[in-house]
């Protein structure tokens, strides 16, 4: 058996992998700390069982569920969360099972039975797939590459993702920064519109931005191991310690 953990805080990965170890010492571990590596690894490793951490930097564990199940042959998705409202989605999603962090090896003992059961009965196994591809094809986002914006007099304009620099969160709106130098309010949480446009180019720098790789044009030090990132227009945006680390990875930066 061969089991993917796709968990970018290292001690919930080293959590879940010595619980697994000691439940289940024969199975083959692998591990992966942001939703690229997993992408990477499940395609390398073929693992039977993805544990996915929902709320990952840069490409959530939704998206990567969205591109893994996409596959010929996907692997049995289990989600883990320490939000509650994200474990009722994953089980939207037809996922085979979910943790709450921080984990409990008692309800491991349960997800794994779940687990043994759906691998040794094909019948269930694609059931559990079938239902999942159900819910991509039903709400994966649209072709058009636009996104809806309101003007402070009520007015609205669709924008060309390639037109935004990045998204802001600012108080309980978010707010889109384009190319033109307006700064409009768009209806969507930063979680939706990373998950959304992750796959379209878009990075989560910060707990409160979403940036357009494509806009980017120097990153810069910054203190206390932050960084700031000057975008097309010159403007800069914040570049925490937490997101530095995939952008490294993602954009091949050292």
């Amino acid at each position: 058996m061969k089991i993917l953990i796709a968990e970018d805080e290292e001690h919930s990965r080293s959590e879940l992998r010595y619980m697994l170890e000691k439940l289940e010492p024969q199975w083959l571990i692998f591990e992966a700390e942001n939703g690229k590596v997993a992408l990477e690894k499940t395609e390398l490793e073929l693992p039977d069982v993805v544990f996915l951490d929902i709320n990952m930097p840069g490409m959530s564990g939704l998206s990567v569920a969205t591109q893994v199940i996409k596959k010929a042959n996907p692997p049995l998705i289990v989600f883990a969360t320490a939000y509650n409202e994200h474990a009722l989605k994953a089980f939207d999603m037809a996922a085979l099972d979910y943790l709450l962090k921080p984990f409990r090896e008692s309800r491991l003992r349960i997800c794994l039975e779940r687990i043994k059961m759906a691998l040794s009965q094909d019948t269930v196994r694609l059931e559990q797939q079938d239902k999942l591809k159900s819910y991509v094809l039903e709400n994966s986002p649209p072709a058009v590459k636009k996104i809806w914006a309101a003007k402070g007099d009520g007015a609205g304009v669709l924008l060309d993702y390639d037109q935004i620099l990045w998204f802001e969160a600012d108080d309980k709106r978010v707010i889109v920064q384009n190319q033109t130098g307006e700064r409009l309010q768009v209806r969507y949480t930063m979680t939706d519109l990373e998950e959304r446009l992750v796959v379209q180019g878009f990075f989560r720098s910060h707990k409160s931005y979403l940036i357009n790789l494509g806009h980017v044009r120097e990153v810069e030090p910054w203190f206390s191991g932050t960084f700031v990132i000057r975008m097309s227009n010159h403007e800069t945006v914040p570049l925490s310690r937490q997101y530095a680390k995939v952008l490294k990875e993602q954009l091949g930066w050292f």
